[in-house]
């Protein structure tokens, strides 16, 4: 079944570290989801494996620094540690090398 948490949570379990996602491309591929609802999904998300820090905004932007200030730094230091590059304004810079691209590794939906 597309479209449900499951299918979100496996998604982003294998965007592989130093690789991020925007929250539509994660939607586009959990169709019929929009980029809201994964944000939401991702809010709620409780399992510890889950690196739900490697989904950001389409612009770069981390998103979650709406809810909470301290998560959008939590989430920089672990993109940081990852290998993750900034721009000098605070974003992840979208470039192909650093955006995953599901059709390059293998996800299961059951």
């Amino acid at each position: 079944m597309r479209g449900s948490v499951e299918q979100v949570y496996a998604l982003v379990r294998r965007i592989p570290a130093g690789k991020v996602m925007s929250y539509g491309q994660v939607a586009a591929w959990c169709a019929p989801l929009t980029a809201r609802q994964v944000g939401r999904i991702l809010a709620g998300a409780l399992e510890d494996d889950l690196p739900w820090w490697r989904v950001v905004g389409s612009d770069g932007r981390l998103r979650i620094h709406k809810r909470d200030p301290m998560l959008a730094q939590l989430q920089r230091a672990y993109l940081q540690q990852e290998g993750v590059i900034f721009t000098a304004d605070g974003r992840v810079q979208m470039t192909p090398e650093q955006v995953a691209d599901p059709a390059t590794f293998e996800v299961e939906f059951s």
